[in-house]
């Protein structure tokens, strides 16, 4: 029969994860799940519990675990899920059951008003553990600590999934015990219970070596953040690729939670040189599609913030798609302000108060339409005419009106990206950066706009003052409908 001096890596061990709608013992359980471990992992049990009258799930807690309470109408009641969970711990050899559950603290409370009374569980916290093993890693939620050792998780929604990362992540500790002479469940226990101070750490210690974040060249380009498993945690551009990586691991106060997670995770970088910013910026979004990073937080569904879309913008999807395989687009704000100018409409200014009347805005375009003929073509729709103009105005350099004058470098660096060959057909990285250069095409429609309204007269004018536009005043400081000016 084994006992409690058996190898911890023979050992069998009960792992246990609980959600509840909050903390005991104002919360109420949601779910239980358990499973398992030895030298293999059984497959999770999990039982949904059913809400006591009267009890609701908070919309924080149901966005973060998935469960609705009309999944709970199916559910138990939370003795039967206790009653399984017991049976269970009662076949494992060594009584009470070694039992392991991540920031046990949460579910310890709920289990011991299940029990009754004296737990049949063993208790030990796969948290406290990594502390004590891992005291400069900067974060040991059971994300980052799979993350750490390699392993890529989903979104640890529901108990399966976190007795399966806690089952992983207990294994990888256990071979971490093993080498600091720490082999038996005894041992650990009196280990634990060793109340001297750990080493206290006055920076944070990163686990991605120094010498291959420094390593990086001062060029722009696009990067990428590695586990030691070589699967990519977060894909971003950098007009400096050593001063952007190097960003993240010279902060020690008010990092954002998430960023601590990643960074705990990261062992390596790839990265790649790119004649210019802008090539840069061009390269992520592909980066992006091919990998699908955990932490491009804004690529994930229940944070969407960026959108694809058909070759002439029209048509858009949360997901890249044969219909829509441009983007990320950063919102689909955009994508409607480019729809609104392709069709004349004034919303593709916005709605500030600067915005002009219909008349004004109509004369306005009206120039913009004579300045550039391709919007004044009948064989194509307005949307691919505005897609043409703004390739054309690519190709033709023109981008360099927006660079400073007295700013040979990036006057350089647009004219090295507008070098196209001559004749060839625009591909779809080409439509891409047209696209996003409306943004800046708006600011030119406003400024045709802005003529317009000037020379009509009647209406005061509008003139530009350090960067800003405000409506003329008289000499007495009122605007010419009487009030004064702001």
């Amino acid at each position: 029969m084994s006992t409690v001096s058996e190898s911890l890596s023979q050992l069998d061990v009960l792992v246990v994860d609980c959600q509840a709608t909050a903390a005991a013992p104002h919360g109420h359980l949601l779910e239980m799940g358990w499973a398992r471990v030895s030298t293999t992992t059984t497959r999770a049990e999990t039982r949904l519990i059913a809400l006591p009258d009267g009890e609701h799930i908070p919309p924080a807690v149901r966005r973060l675990t998935g469960i609705s309470e009309r999944m709970l109408q199916d559910g138990v009641d939370a003795q039967v899920a206790w009653r399984e969970l017991s049976s269970e711990a009662a076949t494992l050899a060594c009584q009470p059951a070694p039992t392991v559950i991540h920031f046990a603290r949460f579910e310890h409370p709920f289990l011991r008003s299940l029990a009754g009374g004296a737990l049949p569980l063993d208790i030990l916290c796969t948290h406290d553990i990594a502390r004590r093993l891992l005291p400069d890693l900067p974060r040991c939620s059971v994300r980052a600590l799979t993350g750490y050792f390699g392993r890529g998780v989903g979104a640890l929604r529901r108990s399966a999934d976190h007795v399966e990362a806690t089952a992983f992540v207990w294994q990888e500790l256990v071979r971490l015990l093993r080498d600091k002479g720490i082999s038996t469940w005894t041992v650990l226990q009196e280990w634990l219970a060793d109340n001297r101070a750990t080493r206290q750490r006055r920076r944070r210690v990163w686990p991605m070596p120094r010498n291959v974040r420094l390593s990086l060249p001062d060029a722009p380009g696009v990067y990428r953040m590695l586990r030691t498993s070589g699967d990519v945690l977060y894909v971003g551009k950098a007009t400096s690729l050593r001063h952007r990586v190097n960003g993240y691991f010279r902060k020690q106060t008010r990092v954002h939670e998430r960023t601590l997670e990643m960074l705990s995770q990261a062992r390596g970088l790839s990265f790649d040189v790119m004649p210019s910013a802008l090539e840069a910026a061009l390269l992520e979004p592909d980066e992006i599609k091919r990998h699908r990073p955990p932490y491009n937080v804004a690529l994930t569904v229940e944070n969407r913030s960026l959108w694809f879309a058909s070759p002439n913008l029209a048509a858009r999807s949360v997901n890249p798609t044969s219909q829509c395989p441009l983007g990320p687009f950063s919102s689909a704000g955009m994508l409607d302000a480019f729809g609104a100018l392709a069709t004349a409409e004034s919303g593709a200014l916005g709605s500030s108060r600067w915005r002009p009347d219909p008349i004004t805005f109509e004369a306005g375009y009206a120039r913009l339409r004579a300045v550039h003929p391709e919007l004044s073509r009948h064989d194509l729709g307005a949307r691919d005419n505005l897609l043409r103009l703004g390739t054309r105005l690519w190709r033709e350099g023109r981008r360099d009106r927006d660079v400073e004058e007295d700013d040979p470098r990036a006057r350089a660096s647009v004219a090295r990206v507008a070098r196209v060959e001559g004749g060839a057909r625009p591909s779809p990285r080409d439509l891409v950066d047209a696209a996003v250069r409306f943004q800046r095409g708006v600011a030119r429609t406003r400024r045709h706009v802005c003529t317009a309204h000037r020379d009509r007269g009647g209406q005061g004018r509008v003139e530009r003052v350090s960067g800003r536009k405000r409506t003329a005043t008289d000499s007495t400081g009122l605007s010419p409908s009487g009030g004064r000016a702001s």
